[in-house]
């Protein structure tokens, strides 16, 4: 399973501040949501870098270096929030199979469940759309899951999972 080094040690460092924390204490609590709102908006702004960086290197290997410059371009301006319609959308565009490969590994599997729970606090973070209601230890159970949805994106396009952390 790959690694992303930035959000492992962000929320290494966050589960240890939270640990010495008061549960009872509403002041503690409340530290403890805008640490999970930060963490949220890191972890889906790294899962957009490399989502994006994983559709340019497909398109990259076609050979064609005017047609991946319009692909590049065209993923920066559109592929923001990647929530899994646009992953689906992103995909189907390259090819259908590769969407209806990407949904047989994860549709209606705990791994969609815990994308959607991490785009859904996105939103309300960045958005106010509705109420952050995830704990550390909630996004701590989640995270993992979240990334076997980016391996299954490489293994739909064709890509190997890098060898070395992602940072």
């Amino acid at each position: 399973m790959m690694h992303f080094q930035r959000i492992e040690n962000a929320l290494e460092i966050c589960s240890e501040h939270v640990r010495s924390l008061d549960p009872t204490n509403i002041k503690d609590k409340e530290l403890e949501t805008y640490l999970v709102a930060g963490l949220i908006v890191l972890i889906v702004s790294e899962y957009e870098d490399y989502l994006e960086s994983l559709f340019i290197r497909r398109a990259e290997m076609c050979g064609d270096t005017h047609a991946a410059n319009y692909i590049k371009k065209t993923l920066s301006q559109k592929f923001r929030s990647p929530d899994l319609k646009k992953i689906n959308e992103t995909l189907n565009r390259f090819d259908g199979t590769y969407k209806v490969s990407f949904m047989e590994n994860i549709e209606n599997s705990p791994e969609h469940s815990a994308w959607d729970s991490l785009m859904k606090a996105r939103h309300a973070v960045v958005h106010k759309q509705g109420n952050l209601n995830l704990t550390l230890r909630e996004l701590n159970q989640k995270y993992p899951l979240t990334k076997t949805v980016i391996s299954n994106v490489e293994t739909v396009l064709g890509l190997t999972a890098r060898v070395q952390s992602i940072i």
